[in-house]
């Protein structure tokens, strides 16, 4: 009887690994994903995930409630955003490249590089947050010569 036992749990022990192994490896469903990892600031908290990347847990309901999202499209050489005001709070940036170069999106403030993505082929896209402080900031590309040639956005954030 004791070998039966053992034998039940190392099969379910076994089904129930493979059915996580393979819900982590799963394909691209379109949607945006939480983020794999994040780097902090003293500016903002931060994460950027293609939306091809395994999901990771979700973020707290407290952190969902606060985030507004905002949609951002890379043209060449513009950024097409569904917000022109911002009031100090965490953004949810929705970016898409419709644009037929690869295009990243970056937040400064004061010089430095607060947040940002991975650069992103035609078609792709990534979930960027970010709390943003009352304060300057410029949304801009990084690749190449593209935010020279006017792929940049001056926002100000209020209180």
């Amino acid at each position: 009887m004791p070998l039966q036992i053992n034998s039940a749990r190392r099969t379910a022990a076994l089904v129930l690994a493979l059915g996580l192994g393979l819900s982590a490896c799963g394909g691209d469903d379109g949607g945006t994903d939480a983020a794999s990892g994040s780097t902090t600031s003293s500016a903002a908290e931060t994460s950027a995930t293609e939306s091809s990347a395994p999901a990771a847990p979700a973020p707290s309901s407290a952190t969902e409630a606060a985030a507004e999202a905002v949609t951002v499209n890379a043209v060449d050489f513009d950024f097409e955003l569904s917000e022109d005001s911002y009031s100090a709070g965490t953004y949810t940036f929705e970016v898409t490249n419709t644009g037929n170069m690869p295009h990243d999106f970056i937040v400064e403030r004061d010089g430095a590089e607060v947040a940002g993505t991975e650069v992103l082929q035609p078609g792709s896209s990534a979930t960027l947050e970010v709390t943003l402080e009352e304060g300057d900031y410029f949304f801009y590309c990084s690749v190449g010569a593209h935010r020279a040639n006017g792929m940049e956005v001056p926002v100000t954030v209020s209180a």
